[in-house]
């Protein structure tokens, strides 16, 4: 069972999430983000929501209706800030030559190890 809680008339995230965009046929990374919603939903709304806030993808990433691509989403502990394991995993993908990515780096090896070995294997196989 899964429960979806809802309270003042809005959906209240149960969980917390990174996710990776994978293009399948370049191999790339095309875009890390982070979300307390179930992953499948975040893929669906960054490719058909004409909102830029919701539909990143759909509004950054050129000719996404044209490409494949996988979205890898890891889950992140309930004690560890959604976005200091985003910001993690942006550093960890840009020291590895990954992602090229603004953010600094914060160190969290223990949480971003495993992400970054499973994306590196992602990468691999496609």
């Amino acid at each position: 069972m899964r429960v979806v809680r809802v309270e003042g008339g809005s959906v209240r995230p149960l969980g917390s999430w990174v996710y990776v965009w994978v293009d399948v046929d370049e191999r790339a990374i095309v875009y890390v983000g982070g979300t307390g919603f179930d992953p499948e939903l975040r893929a669906h709304l960054h490719v058909t929501s004409e909102d830029p806030d919701h539909g990143r993808v759909r509004a950054t990433v050129p000719h996404h209706d044209e490409r494949r691509f996988d979205v890898l989403a890891f889950p992140v502990p309930d004690h560890v800030e959604r976005a200091k394991a985003k910001e993690a995993l942006l550093a960890a993908l840009s020291v590895r030559g990954l992602f090229v990515s603004d953010v600094g780096g914060t160190d969290l090896p223990n949480l971003t190890a495993p992400m970054v070995s499973a994306i590196e294997q992602r990468l691999r196989s496609t």
